[in-house]
């Protein structure tokens, strides 16, 4: 392709020469042929064979020089492709370049030909283009550099900067093959000659050769290409470094100095940069001179804005070197008599900063510029920064006489250049700068400072473990561990090193002597240590000026460098200077002001309601707080808007930043903790207020309406990073070394600790102690603005949630080292004098005991995998011990708050988790558990009289319950759950000493009151420490230990001693003992459980215990319950105004402490091997229980009889308890009616009480028997008392079965041997009275609700007819009257017979006692009648009874409403019963032994019984006197038809007995006595149909006669026709005399009546008329 176009050129040249120029066409037309003779293979080969003819380029030289602009373009085009094709020959280099230089002026495509080939040719060519040749090619370019065309001009120019850059690039390919090249000449320098080889000669020349005028920007952009390109170079040659000390570093300074245009000025500074950068070293004087003309040029009246924006550009640069910086400074501002450069440089930042401070928008804070539209920085954070404004948050408004900007504030949207002023080359003129592009560039400046110094510094503080000091490290720990372990010290640890984590420290820097770059280490060092205080203050400026977020977080970001470096070189002073003034950002002061100004609202549901967020500020929930509440209320609109301040995302912003220098240099803080944690605090502050308040305002914002979803999105944004630096803080603590994590634990506790009286305020620390805290809300009053307890309560919180969180995490620590050296000790101190404290917040007090609780409970799941556990268990439950002591020492009064009271159950609640962890591994520290149990409990200081009736109980060997009272039930509920875990579960792993305390412990609860629930489970546990010592004791060593004490004080004394001491048979009796005093307690339901829990002990150890052991216990457990019972009881009755329902609880109880003591005598009564010792046992129990009796109580009584019951049923024989014994208990039986009087003072149900007092008798006598016969009388008339006196049973009658008093009684009658002397008359007297007990009962006490003693009168009859007839030949039965007042007994029934209204089941009353008087009747008259030696008086009472016995069996009071089945069948019964006893009396009747006025009356009674029709008043005279007066009147006829009686039959019986008694049977005298007295009766009885027959019968007419009246009428006349009456019963008539018929001569007027009223009537006529027949016959009709 070249050799074409070669050809064509050449063929251009031929045809345009050939009359212009001859030697050109001659010169053209050869080369064309020696072109065309080359064989053209290769362009490599067609180069080769044209660079070795010399003459094929002569054409194109004489084109070249013709200045023909035709031919020269096509010569220089052909040079030009033979120069990049390398085809030119070497030796003709020179014309070639003499040809270049002659076309210089043809066209600009010419020119731009030259430029494109002088490269190449330097490139192809670099061995022989030097010297002269180079110069003679950087003229050429210089020349084109001339050319109006611009396109020419600025081609020239950068191929000569690509000429001159070439020319270096050789200098440093020769310097790579220094020692192969020899120099070739020298070159004067300051110091002498220099020698340089020939690149470094070449490059060294141009700087004196001649160019063309050439403008002095290219000059200027062709040495900053040399400087950007080869500054190695430059610093390496010292003919170099000479041009630029002495040619270029005098213009430059003295550019400075002048006013150069903009274009110039740009390149000055450009080089300059590029001086100071790269060659510092080899001019430091120089660059001093520079340095201190750019910071001159930064005061406003120095230069222009431009200029001032170039220096600034400038030092941002010098600023992003690290180790430029270091230089700088230890080159000029550490040595004497030199400038400060970098100080002076920063103090013109702290000038510059406050030029124009409305032009940044400097007020009290930082905000966001107010035009600012940046995506990512919206007017929302600017709602949220001014937020409060009203409130006078930021500065007030801006005066008129204020200089407007048209921007305000520092802004990447205006503030900042697309391009920097640096980059302006192709500018003529300055650009149009923002006023606050200066405010930019040093706020870059700092920046750049601050990333540099971290950038050196930072590495250098991270350790670095080297093969060999990681293989050391074993070797390391296992010396120390000897060390700490010798003899000449004390162990310093429990399992690690002093040190938990030294290689966590970051390595302080200046402490690296042998570190290279030791010096500039030093030189950072005071760099920082010197400029803190403008970098600070500049920082502080724009801090609260108005930035946009990219600036505010650069801002911050460099602050926090700049921190960082401080404290990582150890420098206490700015280090705590810039944490305060980061602390000041993240929370203003006015905010806090505003916030504690804010209106409060009051919220009447809760006063604490600012602690609702009580974690703190380092918890989710706190730091989204604020977040959410603008969510909640971004809507919503008051009429009234109250503005409330927040903190924005630039706070957040800072604080997190603030969290980060925490992070990084925590364990090297020391003090400044206290900086880092009272910014928290006050964050905190602010959080809490702005959620507090959000609920009644909605935050609002002045200018337009702000996008609060936008808001909530950047501060929910900030809040996550807060979030997490703050966990990453707490967390890193976890590897810091012991005694930085005791600097960090000692500033929270004085964060806690922290008074409330000093002045508001803050200020920048100037000296190395520790600062004052920024903001410190330590205020009295502004503006009359005070805190409240609030906000304290607030802090005081904070504070404990981070010591919280500190020691959560790091609890391995606190639980491997000792207290002291870990920071257990300060970390328990603290917060229990915190928590004790009452003047503190009782929010605040709870958490602080919360979080001690919660770190024991974590320590001790730490316990269970340490070997050291018994000393961790110890520390941990000590830590609880001294939180519940320290909340009642010093406590006068036994008052508690509820604050107290919550932190005292949160301490016991955090050992019951320690017992739930530990369990049996719990091996230390149970002195401690059972004195935090005891805690909880206040011991009631008994009254005067009160300690002196204690006095006198404990005299008589009584037991009182003690009493104990608790703080509070919710303490007692949660001690009491550790006590559960402890006698359920870990038993066995309390040691023997504490065992006591164990019992105290569960005693007390016993004795509380408010929860009967626990105090009944703690009587439980009573039985299962009781097993559990059995398992571990031998009991039959109890005699041993107690050695005969009989005392109940003695013993208790003894058994105390030997159980403190451990010994577990002592212990065993101890909770014998303590479950005693508990039966005396105020609750009935634990008093029985008491007792019924000693019983099972003892039930379950029926086959251990000895006999000894076992009448040790009765006696001293036994009877010291019962005697403590008697107390109670005693004292109880003897007070007024107790309730029933206490007395009777309290005889509940008895009635059980009793129960089992009987129980356990019977069950133990086979293993008492002393039948003297049980007698003189037993006698000892009857004194106490004779002493219930003085109580007064039935129910008392009935728990003695049951317990003298219970004892004596188990006996066989009555040697077992000797008769001594006996007879005593049949005497305490016995004189329980010796206060009957109080009873019936005192009603009191009775029934139980008789019950048992008559099982008891039988009990009694079943053993003593003959022993008591004497006293048998006397207790029989007891227990009839008890019958007699007995209430009604509730819920039951005794009409059909007998009480169970009753039955008892009844048993105990038949149970005595009756064949005593004199004992006969007694029973039968007693079961009569029991007999008729049922009427007695109601006639004594009509309104007493009895029972009706109805079934008992009924077994009385039985038992009454048993004994009679068993004794019935006993004389003594019927002197006494016992026959007498038995037969009355049976009476009073029978005559009650339908009066009666509780009759029972069949056998009634009366037909029980009918046939009960008739067996007896059956078998005693015989006797009676036998018996010569009865006085008068006897035999006529027993008759007199047998008399009104036969009248009551015949009489009733029947009603029409008795069911007539039921009176035909009872009245068949009755003329039985009848029958039975006129077969036995009728002749013993008529003997003379009987009054007639008995006989008259029997014979009254059977009249009166044998009416069948009532009759009128008066129709019957007086029976008594003149039973037959009026016997022949006749009443006033009645057409009324009478009733005749419901008993009918009996009537009919009993006027068939009258005529029986009349009629004449063997004339004896007994019946001519009973006829006699039965004659007026049987005539009137006879009397009585006729006389009404004749009176009604006429007024009936034809109707007939009532079937009953016809019938008796009838009866009567056959009877009276049959009748053969005894001849000397009825006297004759006067004038007649007859045998048989008297008694029809006495009726005969009556007859003639009947017989004249009768005609009409046959068959009455007829009986009628045989009578007077029968009376003619004995007149003698018959006969005539």
């Amino acid at each position: 392709m070249t050799a074409q176009i070669l050809a064509s050129e050449l063929g251009n040249l031929i045809q345009d020469s050939k009359r212009k120029n001859t030697e050109l066409r001659t010169a053209a037309e050869k080369s064309l042929q020696d072109l065309k003779a080359l064989p053209v293979t290769s362009e490599a080969q067609l180069t080769a064979d044209l660079a070795r003819r010399p003459h094929f380029i002569a054409p194109f030289l004489i084109a070249c020089s013709t200045h023909n602009a035709k031919f020269g373009s096509t010569g220089v085009s052909c040079l030009q492709r033979l120069t990049v094709s390398r085809a030119l020959p070497r030796e003709r280099l020179t014309e070639v370049l003499e040809a270049f230089k002659d076309s210089v002026s043809l066209s600009n495509d010419v020119q731009l030909k030259i430029l494109q080939a002088l490269p190449s040719l330097l490139q192809n060519y670099p061995a022989e283009i030097r010297g002269d040749l180079l110069s003679t090619t950087l003229q050429i370019c210089s020349a084109l550099q001339n050319a109006k065309n611009f396109a020419v001009s600025n081609t020239a120019a950068a191929t000569l900067q690509q000429l001159v850059i070439a020319v270096f690039d050789r200098v440093a390919v020769e310097d790579e093959k220094a020692l192969e090249i020899p120099t070739v000449t020298e070159v004067t320098g300051d110091a002498g000659p220099i020698p340089v080889r020939p690149a470094a000669l070449d490059a060294y020349k141009p700087s004196f050769i001649r160019f063309s005028s050439i403008p002095p920007t290219s000059t200027l952009e062709l040495i900053e290409a040399i400087l950007s390109n080869h500054g190695k170079i430059i610093s390496t040659h010292p003919e170099q470094a000479q041009v630029l000390r002495t040619l270029l570093m005098p213009l430059i300074i003295r550019s400075l100095s002048d006013k150069h245009s903009f274009p110039i000025s740009l390149r000055i500074f450009r080089i300059l940069y590029l001086l100071i950068r790269n060659h510092l070293a080899i001019m430091p004087s120089e660059c001093e001179i520079a340095l201190g003309l750019l910071n001159h040029m930064l005061d406003p009246d120095a230069s222009a804005l431009w200029k001032r924006a170039l220096c600034l550009e400038t030092f941002r640069g010098l600023y992003s070197d690290s180790r430029l910086v270091l230089q700088i400074y230890r080159q000029f501002d550490q040595q004497e008599g030199k400038k400060n450069i970098l100080g002076d440089n920063l103090a013109a930042f702290v000038r510059l900063a406050t030029e124009k401070p409305y032009i940044i928008g400097l007020g009290q804070h930082s905000t966001i510029p107010p035009d600012s539209n940046d995506g990512r920085d919206t007017s929302s954070d600017q709602a949220v920064a001014e937020a409060g404004a009203i409130a006078g948050v930021i500065g007030g408004p801006l005066t008129d006489s204020t200089p407007i900007s048209s921007h305000t504030g520092i802004s990447t949207q205006w503030s900042n250049l697309k391009t920097p002023c640096m980059e302006h080359l192709d500018k003529s003129d300055p650009p149009n700068l923002p006023e606050t592009y200066i405010y930019s560039l040093v706020l870059t400046c700092i920046t750049n400072l601050s990333e540099s110094l971290a950038k050196f510094v930072l590495p250098l503080t991270v350790h670095h473990d080297t093969k060999s000091r990681r293989k050391s490290k074993t070797d390391d720990l296992e010396r120390e561990n000897s060390e700490s372990a010798s003899p000449g010290g004390r162990a310093r640890h429990l399992s690690r090193t002093q040190s938990y984590r030294r290689k966590n420290v970051p390595v302080n820097p200046l402490t690296l002597t042998d570190h290279s770059a030791h010096h500039l280490i030093r030189t950072s060092a005071t760099l920082v240590n010197e400029c803190w205080p403008a970098v600070l203050a500049t920082c502080s400026t724009f801090l609260n000026a108005a930035l946009d977020t990219d600036f505010y977080r650069a801002l911050v970001r460099a602050v926090q460098k700049f921190t960082q470096v401080a404290g990582l070189l150890r420098l206490s002073t700015p280090r705590d200077a810039f944490l305060t003034t980061l602390g000041k950002a993240a929370v203003p002061s006015n905010l806090v002001l505003a916030s504690v100004s804010s209106p409060k609202i009051q919220n009447p549901e809760t006063p604490s309601s600012l602690f609702s967020n009580a974690k703190g500020l380092l918890s989710v929930d706190s730091l989204v707080s604020q977040a959410s509440s603008l969510s909640l209320d971004k809507n919503r609109r008051s009429s009234h808007e109250v503005s409330f301040p927040m903190l924005g995302p630039r706070n957040l912003l800072c604080l997190r930043a603030l969290l980060n220098l925490a992070i990084a240099l925590g364990p090297t803080l020391q003090s400044a903790w206290s900086i880092v944690f009272e910014t928290l605090q006050m964050a905190d502050l602010i959080m809490a207020m702005s959620s507090h308040q959000s609920g009644s305002r909605t935050p609002v914002a002045t200018g337009s309406r702000v996008d609060t979803e936008s808001s909530l999105e950047k501060v929910e944004a900030e809040t996550s990073a807060v979030q997490a630096a703050a966990r990453r803080l707490f967390e890193s603590t976890v590897d810091y070394p012991n005694d930085s994590f005791m600097e960090l634990l000692q500033a929270l506790c004085k964060l806690l600790n922290a008074r409330s009286n000093s002045d508001s305020g803050s200020r920048t620390p100037t000296g190395p102690g520790r600062p004052t805290a920024l903001h410190q809300r330590r205020m009295g009053s502004v503006s009359g603005i005070s805190l409240t307890t609030e906000s304290h309560a607030r802090d005081s919180i904070f504070a404990l949630n981070k010591i919280g969180e500190l020691v959560a995490l790091n609890e391995s620590r606190l639980a491997q080292y000792e207290p002291s050296e870990s920071g257990w000790d300060i970390f328990v101190r603290d917060l229990v004098q915190f928590s004790a404290d009452s003047g503190k917040p009782a929010s605040a007090r709870l958490l602080a005991a919360d979080i001690l609780s919660r770190t024991v409970r974590q320590m001790a799941e730490i316990s269970m995998t340490d070997e050291q556990r018994n000393v961790i268990q110890t520390r941990i439950l000590f830590a609880i011990q001294i939180q519940i002591s320290a909340m009642h020492n010093g406590d006068e009064e036994d008052t508690y708050s509820d604050a107290e009271v919550r932190i005292h159950q949160i301490a016991l609640e955090a050992l019951k988790n320690v017992l739930e962890q530990c369990g049996e591994f719990l091996v230390a520290g149970w002195d401690s558990v059972f004195a935090s149990l005891l805690s909880i409990f206040i011991s009631q200081e008994p009254d005067s009289d009160e300690e002196e009736s204690r006095d006198d109980v404990q005299n008589g060997n009584n037991l009182r319950s003690v009493r104990f009272e608790v703080i509070s039930k919710q303490l007692a509920r949660s001690a009491f759950g550790t006590v559960q875990l402890v006698c359920s579960d870990f038993l066995a792993a309390v040691p023997n000493t504490s065992l006591s305390t164990l019992l105290e412990v569960l005693l007390r609860f016993c004795s509380t009151k408010g929860d009967l629930n626990m105090s009944l489970t703690a009587t439980t546990f009573f039985w299962n420490v009781s097993d559990f010592f059995h398992s571990r004791g031998d009991l039959s060593s109890l005699p041993k230990l107690l050695n005969n004490a009989q005392q109940h004080s003695q013993v208790r004394k003894i058994v105390e001693n030997y159980s403190q001491e451990g010994s577990l048979p002592t212990l065993w009796l101890q909770v014998l003992l303590n479950l005693t005093t508990v039966t005396v307690d105020a609750r009935p339901e634990l008093r029985n459980s008491a007792v019924q829990t000693i019983q099972r002990i003892f039930e379950n150890y029926f086959d251990q215990l000895s006999s000894e052991a076992w009448m040790l216990c009765l006696r001293t457990v036994l009877f010291g319950m019962v005697e403590s019972n008697l107390y109670a009881q005693t004292s109880i009755h003897k007070e007024s105004g107790h309730a029933e329902d206490e007395l009777a609880a309290w005889n509940e109880t008895t009635k059980t402490v009793l129960t089992s003591v009987s129980k356990l005598i019977s069950t133990y009564m086979d293993k008492i091997d002393d039948s003297a010792g049980l007698g003189d046992a037993w006698a000892s129990l009857l004194d106490y229980l004779q002493q219930y009796f003085d109580c007064n109580s039935h129910a008392l009584g009935a728990s003695v009889f049951i317990t003298i019951t219970s004892v004596l049923s188990g006996i066989e024989q009555p040697g077992t308890l000797g008769a001594d014994a006996l007879l005593k208990t049949g005497s305490v039986w016995k004189s329980y009616f010796e206060h009957r009087d109080v009873w019936q003072q005192r009603p009191e149900p009775n029934q139980e009480a008789f019950v048992a007092y008559a099982e008891a008798f039988k009990s009694i006598y079943r053993l003593a028997g003959s022993m008591l016969d004497s006293e048998i009388p006397a207790m029989l008339r007891n227990l009839e008392t008890c019958i007699v006196e007995s209430d009604e049973v509730a819920y039951s009658s005794d009409l059909d079965r007998m009480t169970l008093l009753q039955k008892r009684v009844t048993e105990c009658i038949s149970s005595v041997r009756s064949e005593t002397p004199k004992l006969p008359p007694f029973l039968i007297q007693m079961l009569s009275r029991l007999v008729t007990l049922p009427y007695t009962s109601v006639a004594a006490n009509p309104e007493k609700r009895s029972p009706t003693f109805v079934a008992l009168s009924k077994a009385s009859m039985s038992l009454l007819q048993e004994i009679t007839i068993k004794h019935i030949g006993d004389k003594d039965i019927y002197s006494t009257g016992a026959f007498s007042l038995a037969l009355a007994s049976l009476l009073k029934p029978i005559e009650e017979k339908y009066v009666w209204p509780r009759e029972g089941k069949p056998p009634t009353l009366w037909q029980e006692g009918s046939s009960t008087a008739l067996t007896i009747l059956e078998d005693g008259l015989p006797h009676f009648i036998k018996s010569t030696n009865l006085n008068a008086e006897s035999t006529k009472a027993i008759w007199t009874q047998i008399v009104g016995l036969a009248g009551a069996i015949t009489r009733a009071q029947v009603s029409s409403a008795i069911p007539v089945a039921s009176i035909e069948k009872e009245e068949n019964f009755d003329v039985s019963a009848f029958e039975k006893l006129r077969n036995l009396i009728t002749l013993p009747l008529g003997s003379s032994v009987v009054s007639d006025s008995l006989r008259r009356t029997y014979t009254r009674n059977l009249f009166t019984t044998s009416i069948i029709h009532p009759t009128s008043p008066g129709e019957i005279p007086d029976l008594t006197s003149a039973p037959l007066e009026g016997l022949y009147k006749i009443r006033y006829g009645q057409t009324k038809d009478p009733e005749p009686t419901l008993r009918t039959e009996m009537a009919y019986e009993c006027l068939k007995e009258l005529l029986s008694l009349v009629s004449v049977l063997d004339s004896s005298a007994e019946r001519i006595k009973l006829a006699q007295a039965v004659a007026p009766y049987f005539i009137l009885r006879a009397a009585l149909p006729l006389r009404m027959y004749v009176a009604d019968h006429p007024l009936r007419g034809r109707m007939p006669m009532p079937e009953s009246q016809r019938h008796e009428l009838l009866f009567v006349l056959r009877a009276l026709g049959e009748l053969k009456s005894e001849p000397a019963a009825i006297p004759d008539v006067e004038g007649v005399k007859s045998r048989f018929r008297k008694h029809l001569h006495r009726l005969y007027p009556l007859l003639v009546k009947v017989s004249n009223v009768a005609r009409a009537d046959r068959q009455v006529f007829e009986g009628a008329a045989k009578l007077l027949e029968a009376v003619g016959s004995e007149f003698g009709v018959g006969e005539e």
